[in-house]
């Protein structure tokens, strides 16, 4: 069972890693069933709990209020108001400068979820 276990994990962790695109706990649990079509939902969440716990993957919280998952640690995200999609930004210096600034107010940085509202390209350019 603990050979299963740990197989599960990571299927589920590879997966995830492989996606780009941000997804729903569903959607995930789509994707790890192609590759393990034995693996039961309630195993996908109890271990994408667990990573989120652990800090080895990360929550985007959207404005539908749907959880998505992303394993690339944290940083700035784009959300479309048109199409949903979710964009990454890497934008080192405001990271950096969110964790001084909690610093200089003496709060102790556990972590940092930005999420900026807009339309990308395509949803712009069909206003």
């Amino acid at each position: 069972m603990n050979i299963r276990n740990t197989n599960q994990k990571k299927i589920i962790l590879d997966t995830l890693s492989s996606l780009r695109t941000h997804p729903t706990i569903n959607e995930l649990y789509e994707k790890v069933k192609e590759k393990n079509p034995n693996i039961g939902i309630a195993t996908v969440y109890r271990n994408i709990k667990k990573y989120v716990d652990d800090r080895i993957i990360f929550v985007v919280k959207t404005n539908d209020g749907i959880d998505r998952y992303d394993y690339y640690g944290e940083h700035i995200h784009f959300e479309c108001l048109g199409c949903g999609k979710i964009i990454d930004i890497d934008d080192d210096e405001l990271q950096k400068s969110v964790r001084e600034k909690t610093k200089e107010n003496d709060l102790k940085f556990e972590s940092c979820n930005i999420l900026i509202n807009g339309y990308c390209k395509q949803c712009k350019k069909n206003d």
